[in-house]
Parts: C-alpha cells; structure tokens; sequence
C-alpha cells in the first residue's frame, strides 16, 4: 500500500501541474482531479504505514 499510495501521489502532482499550464476551460476539472488523487495517496500511504508499525 505504500508504494501505491506515492504511485498515487506522484501522478496527483503531475495532473495538477498539468492542470496549470492547460487552457482555461479544462483547468478547473484537471486541478480538482489532481488534488484527489494526491489525497487518495496520502490515504493510502497512511494506511499502509500503520500497518507496517
């Protein structure tokens, strides 16, 4: 679960910088994709630490 949870977080900041240099009309829809990407792997790294504990 760790290394999905970065996986996750990596791809989540590559959609958000993205989602800065996109067109004015998709920006928004790219940037809130990106932002719950990277909370979904904050969230699973999370569990996956606490497991490993």
């Amino acid at each position: 679960m760790i290394k999905n949870g970065l996986f996750t977080i990596a791809i989540g900041f590559v959609v958000v910088i993205l989602g800065l240099t996109d067109f004015e009309e998709r920006r928004i829809l790219i940037l809130g994709i990106g932002i719950l990407l990277i909370i979904l792997g904050f969230t699973l790294y999370n569990k996956g630490e606490k497991k490993s504990d």
